[in-house]
C-alpha cells in the first residue's frame, strides 16, 4: 500500500499541472495580441477555451474528492482481510489396482488442500492451510492442518505459534500436503499423517523457534518445537495431535539441526529428535523417544533423499527408514525408485494400538512426467507392499497432481 503522503503529493502535482496548462492556454489566446483574429473568431475561440477551463476545474474537484476518500480510507485499508490474496490449491486424481486399503481397482479423487499466506512488513507473517478430506462414505471433513502466526526478529530468531508440521526430519518440513510437491505418488508409509496410519507425530500444536547462521563455510539451521504431545486413538488405531487440549501434563519437545555446506549448497545433513508421553492399552504413561538422521542432495537433476528413525521406550525399540533416488531427463521426465521399511517388535506397547503394528517394507519404481514443473505432473509407479502376517500386494498406480 502506498503511503497517504505520497498519494497526496502525486494528486497535488496533477492538480498543479492541470492549472498550469489552463493558464498557459489562456495566455496564448488572450495575452499575445500578435495572434488576434477577427471578433467572431475570437468569440468562438473564447467559448471553446471556456469549455476546456470548465473541464479542468471539474477534474480538480474530482481529484480533491479522490484525495479525501484516500485519506479517510487509510485505516480501513490497513485492516482489510488478507486471506485469499495469496491463495493456493493442491489436488490430485489417482487410479490404483487392488491394494492394502482397497479391494477393487479404483479411481479416487484426492484430498483438496487450500492454503493462504499473508505478510505485514518484513517481520509479521501468517499461514493457514485447510484440508478437505473425502471420506469413503462420500462425506467431506475439513481439517485445519496448519495455522500459525510468526514474527521474525532477525536471521537467528523467528518465533511461530499455532499448529504446524513438526521439525522431525527432512520430508515432513519440506513437502507438506500437496502431492504435486514431491516426486512419488505418496509419502513413505511410516511418515503418513497421523489419521492415515503414520507412526510419528508429524504435526504439533504449540510454539516453534527457528534460525539460521553461517559458520565455518556451513549454513546452520536450528528448529525447536514445544507443544502438546500426541494421543493414541485405540478405536481408529491412529495418533491424534491434540489440537485443542492435551490429554496429560507432559509436553512434547522436538528439535532439528541441519547443515548445508556453502560450496555444496545442494547437500543437507540433518539430526532430529522428539520425546513425548502416550497411553496405550498395553501401558499407560509410556515415554517414547525418537531420534532421526537425514541426508539429502537435490539439485534439479538428481534427487537423493534418505532418512532413518529409531523409536525407543522403556520396553522395546523399532527403526524405520527410506532411501529415494530420482534423475531428471530433458527437464520433464524423472524416473525414480524408493525403498522403505519399518522393523519393530510385535510386543512393543507403542505399536499395539496403531495400524502399522507389524514389520513392513515397500519397493517402488516409477516415472514422473512434468506437464509443468510447478503446476501439474503425471506419475506412474509400481509398488511392492509386503507386511508381515498379512497379504502381499503388487500395485500399479497412476496419478495426475496439480497446483494453482
Amino acid at each position: 500500500m502506498r503511503h497517504p503522503v505520497r498519494k497526496s503529493a502525486a494528486i497535488c502535482m496533477a492538480m498543479g499541472q492541470t492549472l498550469l496548462g489552463g493558464l498557459t492556454l489562456f495566455s496564448i489566446s488572450f495575452v499575445n495580441p500578435a495572434n488576434a483574429d477577427e471578433p467572431s473568431d475570437l468569440l468562438e475561440k473564447f467559448k471553446k477555451q471556456r469549455t476546456v477551463i470548465e473541464k479542468q476545474q471539474q477534474d480538480i474537484r474530482d481529484l480533491r474528492e479522490r484525495l479525501q476518500k484516500l485519506e479517510e480510507g487509510v485505516a480501513a485499508e490497513d485492516l482489510s482481510p488478507q486471506f485469499g490474496l495469496h491463495l493456493g490449491v493442491f489436488g490430485d486424481i489417482s487410479y490404483s489396482t487392488k491394494n492394502r486399503d482397497n479391494d477393487h481397482h479404483t479411481f479416487s479423487l484426492g484430498d483438496l488442500d487450500l492454503y493462504s499466506t499473508a505478510n505485514y512488513g518484513e517481520r509479521l507473517n501468517f499461514l493457514a492451510e485447510l484440508f478437505i478430506e473425502l471420506e469413503g462414505n462420500g462425506e467431506a471433513e475439513i481439517d485445519p492442518e496448519r495455522i500459525w502466526v510468526g514474527y521474525s526478529f532477525n536471521d537467528l530468531l523467528t518465533i511461530r505459534a499455532g499448529k504446524q508440521h513438526s521439525a522431525l526430519g527432512y520430508w515432513n518440513k519440506t513437502y507438506h500436503h500437496g502431492k504435486q510437491l514431491f516426486l512419488t505418488v505418496n509419502r513413505p508409509f511410516f511418515l503418513d499423517f497421523e489419521d492415515e496410519g503414520g507412526i510419528l507425530p508429524v504435526h504439533t500444536v504449540g510454539i516453534e523457534l527457528e534460525g539460521t547462521t553461517g559458520f565455518a563455510d556451513i549454513l546452520w539451521r536450528y528448529e525447536l518445537d514445544l507443544g502438546n504431545g500426541p494421543r493414541i486413538n485405540s478405536i481408529e488405531k491412529t495418533l491424534s495431535p491434540n489440537n485443542t487440549a492435551d490429554n496429560n501434563n507432559s509436553k512434547q519437545w522436538i528439535f532439528r539441526l541441519s547443515a548445508r555446506p556453502v560450496r555444496l549448497s545442494d547437500l543437507t545433513l540433518g539430526l532430529s529428535g522428539t520425546k513425548y508421553e502416550v497411553d496405550s492399552t498395553a501401558k499407560t504413561g509410556l515415554q517414547e523417544l525418537v531420534l532421526g538422521v537425514d541426508l539429502s542432495y537435490v539439485n534439479g537433476t538428481w534427487e537423493f533423499i534418505s532418512e532413518y528413525f529409531r523409536l525407543r521406550n522403556s520396553q522395546d525399540y523399532a527403526h524405520a527408514y527410506y532411501i529415494q533416488l530420482g534423475y531428471t531427463l530433458y527437464d520433464f521426465i524423472t524416473p525414480y525408485t524408493r525403498y522403505e521399511l519399518l522393523d519393530m517388535d510385535p510386543n512393543d506397547p507403542y505399536f499395539s494400538d496403531l495400524q502399522n503394528n507389524a514389520d513392513r517394507f515397500q519397493e517402488i519404481v516409477g516415472l514422473r512426467y512434468n506437464l509443468h514443473y510447478l503446476r501439474s505432473s503425471l506419475k506412474v509407479q509400481y509398488r511392492h507392499d509386503d507386511k508381515k502376517g498379512d497379504k502381499t500386494y503388487n500395485v500399479l498406480e497412476t496419478q495426475w497432481s496439480f497446483s494453482f
